[in-house]
Order: structure tokens, then sequence, then C-alpha cells
């Protein structure tokens, strides 16, 4: 009987052993490229964000990326036209740009962008404009102070982060509004506007 009880006690422990140097699965940990993407990318947004909105204090932004007002689903045409008329941009940006905007992503709502915003998904959006035409008195009650309602394409970049490729556009009323392709560059770590190509208009 003692024989027996002892081998069970030496199975549990067994087991305890085994169980205590199980690999357990961890939080994953951004690596420092994509922590450097994320920063540069933010960084990009608050330059551009005062530059081309300069009376808007605060901003609506679509909490999914889009490469024009159509969405992210025809990105390889629209960039291949973008580049038939913007010079100078580095293959690896523009691969980069397609590689990150393959679909539509989440935008951050923690984003250290230098303003203040907010973002709207799609289903809010219907819901203030799908009942009736008074849709952007409804969002100008609600979203003062705004230029309207932005979307951000994710930044594509080339490897030495000195150059940035990116869609932003930003509907106004039911006929104002403008999208643009904006390639930028880096010169002593301060990113500022190289070409900026109007996709759309209204």
């Amino acid at each position: 009987m003692g024989i027996v009880m002892f081998k069970k006690s030496l199975f549990v422990i067994l087991i305890l052993s085994l169980s205590a140097c199980t690999v357990r699965p961890t939080t994953p940990v951004s690596t420092p490229a994509e922590n450097q993407v994320d920063s540069q990318e933010q960084a990009v947004y608050a330059v551009l964000l005062p530059k081309l909105y300069p009376a808007s204090t605060s901003f609506v932004i679509m909490d999914t990326t889009a490469t024009d007002v159509l969405g992210a689903d025809n990105t390889p045409q629209v960039v291949d036209r973008i580049l038939q008329i913007m010079y100078g941009v580095a293959p690896a940006t523009a691969d980069n740009f397609r590689a990150r905007n393959d679909k539509a992503y989440p935008v951050g709502p923690d984003m250290q962008i230098g303003v203040n915003y907010v973002l709207l998904s799609w289903p809010e959006r219907n819901k203030i404009f799908g009942q009736n035409t008074s849709g952007w008195e409804e969002f100008y009650n609600n979203y003062p102070q705004t230029p309207g309602i932005t979307t951000f394409s994710r930044v594509g970049f080339n490897t030495t982060f000195d150059q940035a490729l990116v869609y932003i556009g930003t509907q106004s009323n039911w006929l104002a509004g403008a999208g643009y392709y904006i390639l930028l560059k880096k010169v002593n770590g301060v990113w500022s506007i190289d070409q900026k190509i109007t996709a759309w208009a209204s």
C-alpha cells in the first residue's frame, strides 16, 4: 500500500513539474520596426492635418483606412494612376504603400497626432446620413469646428524612413470635399510635404 501511495505521489509531482515547465503563450510584443512605423505614421498625420485644414481645431476620422473615396479595394489601380503623375517616388515607398493598404485596417483610437479627434464608424456614419437630407446639418451640430469627415490610408515608407506616401481625404458636405495623394520627405528629422496630387474633388 505504501509503495502504491509513493508511486501516486511521484506521478503527481511529475505532472506538476511538467506543467510548470510548459511554455505559456505570451502577449505579442511589437518589434522595434513596427514601433518605428507606428510612430512615423503618426508623425506624418500630425504634419498633414494642420497643413491641409489650418482653420480646424478638431477632427472626425473614419475608423478604417481607405486609399480613395471608394475605399481600399482598388488600391493597386489607384497607385498606378498616381505614380504616372507623381515623380520621384521610390519603388520601395510605392511597394510598401501597396502592401500596407491591401485592405481596410482599423485606425488606432490612441494616436498621438497633435490634434483632438474622434473616430467614426460606418454604422454611425450611416445613422447620420441614411435617414434624410439634413445629415450634414446633424453632423456639424454633433461635431462643430471640424472640416468634415476625414479618411486616411496607412502610410507607405521607403527603407530609410525619409520618404512617405499617404492618402488623405475629407468630405465636407454633399458636394464639397477633396482627397489627395501626398508625398512627404524627411529632412533633419522633420516631415514636410514634397508633392500633393488631387485624387478627387467635389
